[in-house]
């Protein structure tokens, strides 16, 4: 919906024009009249229109007047001219102005339709354009702060900050738990942050926020702001503070000391907001921290700890072989492959990197197939009366059936008909042991057509057919 002001002193006028604004153009909404120039500027600065029709010869300060003060707050606001045919020297005046469309005062009906249109399809392309820009800035916003999260400042992420923000002098993170928090309620909390920029996303049930200043901040800016979001949140909320960063690779760091700083919090309970405990780390720490962070599959704090024990210089030969050969043991304790890569070399930084993040991938592949299996295993329980196939199961798991096959038989130690049989065999015997079903009733109560069928089956799993193994229990 387009929306325009109305600027002409005569009242007839004025009421006229708007009539034929509104019989003529449903998708147009006049949101305001102003009978002179300066009640113009004032209305154009409330209501914010996107097109204004302005009469040049008003009272006071005059149409050209009025549509200078308003371009210069909004150079986005469009002009429609309305004008006598003796103030035409006017009307070339505004021309230079950048005011491309007038109406000849009288006008005719279809030379103002005309004008209207031209100027609308203009506001709408403009919109279109802003619209696109505000879609792929905030993708944008949201890969960068991915990238911070993940540790990966490479050049991509530098030319994202570089284009995003560029007058960046010093960030860092939050990280706030509350139990009862979202994404929306962080969308309203613009004024807290001041003029310094921010991005934030839920991530595990806690809000990360990056906060990006022109400015360099101090510790005690930080803990300013995080004070005050905990005290708007209430005293169930722990926001954990990253120290501020003035280099973009060092801000990943801030990152891992808000999360740390969060779990501190949210465990010790003598504080709500503040930045991590100061501890001495040791280079065993930081190994057992990748190892468990790799097997919890979360590839960005591995390489974090990774990093701070690359950074303390502590990285031994010895201790990256212990690494290597610890991981890959616990790895192949959960039945989850190992990278091809191999053993990295000790010197490259990156490589080691790299094969920390796949062993991660390969974790969440792991347990992503696992939960897969599961489902398809739940699928067979509940619907073993059916007549089931693996394709069936495998369509549930949104896997392939192939796939599905020997993703299956490796997770359970049976192939998908053999467990269906089992399931299904198992079900008859609890129906045989209640004694209220006949032996054909039972047949077609767990998936068998044919009752010759199922009591070769049934025999050859159990040494009884189901008669059998009914006497059997009659004579306990």
């Amino acid at each position: 919906m387009m929306r325009v002001l109305i600027a002409e002193d005569e009242l007839l006028e004025r009421k006229a024009m708007r009539k034929f604004l509104e019989d003529n153009f449903s998708d147009l909404t006049v949101v305001g009249e102003a009978a002179n120039g300066r009640k113009a500027i004032e209305m154009a600065e409330a209501l914010q229109p996107q097109v204004v029709l302005m009469d040049i010869k008003m009272p006071g300060i005059n149409g050209l007047e009025a549509i200078e003060k308003i371009h210069q707050r909004d150079p986005h606001i469009k002009f429609i001219l309305v004008s006598a045919y003796d103030s035409f020297d006017y009307a070339k005046q505004a021309m230079k102005m950048g005011v491309k469309e007038y109406i000849l005062k009288p006008s005719k009906k279809e030379e103002t339709i005309r004008a209207i249109l031209r100027v609308k399809k203009e506001v709408m392309e403009e919109s279109a354009r802003a619209e696109e820009y505000r879609h792929s800035s905030l993708i944008a916003r949201e890969l960068f702060l991915t990238r911070l999260i993940k540790h990966e400042v490479g050049k991509d992420t530098v030319e994202l900050q570089e284009t995003l923000f560029p007058h960046l002098q010093s960030a860092y993170f939050l990280v706030v738990k509350h139990q009862q928090l979202s994404e929306k309620a962080a969308a309203g909390w613009a004024s807290y942050f001041g003029e310094d920029d921010y991005i934030y996303r839920m991530e595990d049930d806690q809000l990360v926020i990056v906060v990006l200043s022109q400015a360099k901040k101090e510790k005690g800016a930080v803990l300013k702001l995080a004070r005050k979001l905990q005290m708007l949140l209430g005293h169930k909320a722990y926001i954990g503070a990253g120290y501020p960063k003035e280099k973009l690779e060092d801000l990943p760091d801030s990152y891992h000391q808000a999360m740390q700083a969060a779990r501190h919090l949210e465990l010790n309970g003598h504080s709500n907001f503040g930045f991590p405990p100061a501890e001495q780390r040791q280079s065993s720490n930081f190994l057992e921290d990748i190892l468990l962070e790799v097997i919890s599959g979360n590839q960005s704090n591995a390489v974090h700890f990774f990093s701070e024990l690359w950074k303390n210089e502590e990285a031994s030969a010895e201790l990256l072989h212990e690494l290597y050969f610890r991981l890959k043991q616990e790895l192949q304790q959960r039945n989850i492959q190992t990278p091809e890569t191999g053993l990295p070399t000790e010197s490259d930084y990156y490589e080691w990197v790299d094969f920390l993040k796949l062993s991660s991938l390969n974790v969440q592949h792991h347990y992503h197939s696992q939960d897969k299996i599961e489902r398809a295993k739940k699928y067979i329980h509940d619907h073993f009366h059916e007549p089931i196939s693996l394709e069936d199961a495998a369509e549930r798991s949104e896997l392939s059936p192939n796939y599905f096959s020997n993703l299956f038989k490796a997770s359970t130690g049976e192939t998908f008909i053999d467990y269906l049989t089992h399931v299904r065999l198992q079900k008859a015997k609890e129906f045989l042991h209640s004694n209220r079903y006949t032996l054909k009733e039972i047949c077609f109560m767990v998936g068998y057509k044919d009752p010759n069928y199922f009591s070769r089956v049934f025999k050859k799993y159990f040494s009884l057919s189901p008669k059998q193994y009914q006497k059997e229990i009659l004579k306990k």
